[in-house]
């Protein structure tokens, strides 16, 4: 019972920050994509997205007393597969003909279960 209060209040806490971090970082991506093609607009986003989820993940949600240089690699190659996925997706509902801005929005979702699975049984473990 204890241990799934806990994994309960570290879901709330990784949606809380998630949604925290989705706000800046979607801000940036919804922005970027007005001026810049997908690509950088999705690369500038995930890096900005991934030095701020690695300290709120890593200390607030995930309790990690020290952020190491393994754990951050370990961070980097999960937030480049999920830079690469969110390029991929967004472009391939721009090409059938979807919005780009629009598909960012419904690709969130997708990312964010993704993230917070890997994050927890291999980044942050």
């Amino acid at each position: 019972m204890l241990r799934n209060l806990q994994i309960n209040k570290q879901k709330k806490l990784f949606l809380f920050f998630g949604f925290l971090n989705f706000l800046i970082t979607n801000a940036v991506l919804q922005i970027s994509l007005l001026f810049t093609p997908i690509f950088f607009s999705t690369i500038l986003s995930q890096m900005i997205n991934l030095l701020i989820g690695y300290y709120l993940y890593g200390k607030k949600v995930f309790k990690l007393n020290k952020l190491t240089n393994l754990v951050f690699r370990k961070y980097f190659v999960l937030a480049f597969i999920i830079w690469i996925l969110n390029f991929s997706i967004i472009r391939l509902f721009f090409f059938l003909g979807v919005n780009k801005n629009i598909s960012a929005l419904f690709v969130i979702p997708l990312l964010v279960m993704i993230s917070y699975f890997f994050q927890k049984r291999y980044v942050f473990k």
